[in-house]
């Protein structure tokens, strides 16, 4: 930590000392090829649009050559914009990169082309909400190669879309043992991806699991990262990680791949948020030490420490297995789980070895003062920089009175909205466009509660028929909600008509269908099954459908699918309960309820009439580790239960 200090005075004698020059923001790479050690050049501020920056440093870290804002968080950089930092001893700060999209993988890189960046640092700098139009776009906020590099004292926020926030790269000769810092930097909170590939620092892959980084990553927060269940993913050799904050993180610390990594000194608070965790180990010589575990909810692989079983001969991408890792002086207070037994199935079956355990402390209640938030913010992220506060929208009310209403084209639902009937009414809606759309589309921003609604998919004649009634965007890189009681869904003639649905590439935080009527539908009632490559990936989070009514469905009446093998996310959590199925999906090989991979599902009180007769009332595809409950449904004439354990 002295090094830090070192670093830090460095820089404030730099710009003290030395003479200073004034650029516009696209002379600043001009300038630097002929600046000299100890110059200072100073941003002007504004506002730059599509700039794609390639900034050179031809001094030592010793004595750098310093690009600094005008005014800490006045450069604003936005549009199709990347920088991308090379060279030897540049300090960048005070930018502020705001709703950028990269166009080839990063919005900040520490190279430029194969020219590495050694001794350069990014300090007092924020990328905020920089993503695409859709979530599946994957790219990162920083990439760092070469040696020696820093990236201090900023702030990450915003970040929705696939991709790692921030990755130390290995791929390229002269970037392992890097000693790298990541330090004092803010990561703001991430939500729920539902996938594989949200993490938000990772340092190195399977592949480079040998190699030693010996990268630094300590002094950060990490609030509410939940992206996926790997927070920090080490995937490399002999890295320090150090008196780090994870504050309401739905995802642990993971000594992925590689041996002799140290997890010092960190903080873990969960507040009994679910899937809060802690450190995940595999591998060899890990250091798992001083570190205080509050009140975390996490099980399995969220656990407060979850040891893994290994592979027997296991490749790179796989899990080795656990041997001689040192467990000591820790707190665990208030925690859910402690997992020596993580992952033990069929292909892991190689158990923990010579584990010490010593000097910790573990307790069912929490005694331990935790430090209030404010002072978990204190010197965190850049000094200039407040994340936007949360939308506070007001909800958008549209009532329907006892009337037919036609939609001629899509009702677009760009905000918080309700859509209900007037006291006592019945309301019924239909389509009637020129061309095929969904009567109500969620875009991006968009959530949507609707209440008593009458919802008709018949033909007008010379019109176009709707493809679906309440619908997701094509195109959505923010979550949602959906909240749908006491509507009634009928006479859709179509098999690719489906009343409910959210499409590959969109993700909902929760669907709630309570209370209503599914009946003469040729296709799909409810379908939350778009992502069919086997990638874990899913469209929903939480979905409960309750005491609803499905009548002469010819498709499936519930799909939800997460496919694949894939334990990097905790759900999709599933609840159907209290509903009837009267004559449903009786063609051969059928399905009444069709659910792959819930992680977390609950089926009960349902009543199966006529239904499911040409294959299966419930047709699950579960994994051993998935938490499934299968109680007090009955069936008459009707198809009985799939799945691969006995219910």
């Amino acid at each position: 930590m002295i090094r830090h200090g070192i670093h830090i005075l460095l820089f404030v004698l730099a710009v003290s000392s030395c003479a200073s020059h004034s650029y516009i923001l696209e002379d600043v790479g001009k300038a630097l090829a002929s600046a000299n050690p100890g110059d200072t050049l100073i941003v002007r501020d504004g506002v730059w649009n599509d700039v794609n920056l390639r900034w050179c440093g031809k001094a030592e870290a010793g004595n750098p050559v310093v690009v600094m804002a005008e005014h800490p968080g006045q450069v604003v950089i936005e549009g199709r914009s990347s920088l991308h930092i090379s060279g030897s001893g540049l300090v960048v700060s005070g930018l502020m990169f705001r709703s950028c999209v990269a166009d080839k993988g990063t919005i900040v890189e520490f190279r430029d082309g194969d020219s590495l960046a050694a001794g350069c640092r990014l300090t007092d700098c924020a990328i905020d909400s920089c993503y695409p139009a859709r979530r599946d776009i994957s790219y990162s906020y920083v990439h760092l190669y070469g040696r020696d590099n820093r990236v201090d004292h900023c702030s990450f926020t915003g970040k929705l879309n696939l991709g790692v926030t921030l990755i130390v790269m290995l791929n390229y000769d002269g970037c392992d043992d890097n000693h790298h810092s990541i330090d004092h930097n803010y990561f703001g909170p991430r939500p729920v991806y539902g996938s594989n590939g949200a993490e938000t620092i990772r340092v190195g892959t399977s592949q480079q699991c040998m190699q030693n980084s010996r990268t630094l990553i300590c002094d950060n927060l990490f609030d509410r990262c939940n992206g996926e269940v790997e927070v920090v993913s080490i995937k490399s050799s002999e890295n320090i990680i150090e008196r780090n904050t994870f504050y309401e993180c739905q995802g642990v610390l993971a000594l992925r791949h590689g041996d002799r990594n140290k997890a010092q000194g960190n903080m873990f608070i969960g507040h009994n948020v679910r899937n809060t965790g802690g450190i995940r180990i595999v591998g060899e010589d890990q250091v798992v030490k001083e570190n205080t575990f509050l009140s975390l909810a996490g099980e399995r692989f969220f656990s407060a420490l979850a040891l893994m079983y290994g592979v027997p001969n296991s490749l790179p991408n796989r899990y080795m297995q656990v041997k001689n890792t040192t467990v000591e002086n820790n707190v665990f207070e208030a925690c859910r789980s402690i997992d020596f037994t993580t992952g033990q199935d069929f292909e892991r079956t190689l158990a923990p070895t010579g584990t010490v355990w010593k000097g910790n402390t573990v307790s069912p209640v929490q005694t331990y003062s935790e430090p209030v938030y404010e002072d978990l913010m204190a010197g965190r992220g850049a000094s200039w920089f407040a994340a936007a506060p949360a939308c506070t929208s007001e909800v958008e009310e549209i009532v329907l009175a006892d009337s037919l209403y036609v939609f001629e084209e899509s009702m677009r639902i760009t905000r918080p909205t309700l859509i209900r009937s007037a006291e006592g009414a019945s309301p019924e809606v239909i389509f009637a466009g020129r061309k095929s759309d969904n009567m109500i589309t969620i875009c991006d921003g968009g959530s949507l509660t609707v209440r008593g609604i009458r919802f008709s998919g018949r033909l007008t004649p010379g019109r176009s028929l709707a493809k679906g009634i309440i619908s997701t965007d094509d195109n959505m890189v923010k979550p949602y909600t959906l909240t749908v009681e006491d509507c009634c869904f009928a006479d859709c003639g179509e098999s690719g008509f489906i009343p409910i649905r959210g499409l590959k590439g969109t993700f909902a935080e929760s669907v709630t269908v309570r209370g209503c009527t599914f009946e003469a539908l040729s296709g799909d009632a409810v379908n939350y099954a778009a992502e069919t490559e086997d990638k874990g990936r899913y469209n929903a989070d939480d979905i409960v459908i309750e005491n609803c009514s499905f009548k002469r469905i010819l498709g499936i009446p519930v799909q939800i699918a997460r496919n694949g093998s894939d334990e990097s996310t905790a759900g999709p959590y599933v609840t159907v309960r209290g509903c009837t199925f009267d004559d449903c999906c009786n063609k051969v090989r059928g399905s009444v309820l069709r659910i792959i991979g819930a992680q977390v599902l609950d089926i009960s009180g349902n009543t199966f009439t006529g239904s499911g007769r040409g294959g299966y009332s419930i047709r699950l595809d579960d994994a051993p580790w998935e938490k499934v409950s299968v109680t007090g449904n009955s069936f008459r004439d009707s198809g009985k239960i799939l799945s691969n354990r006995a219910l």
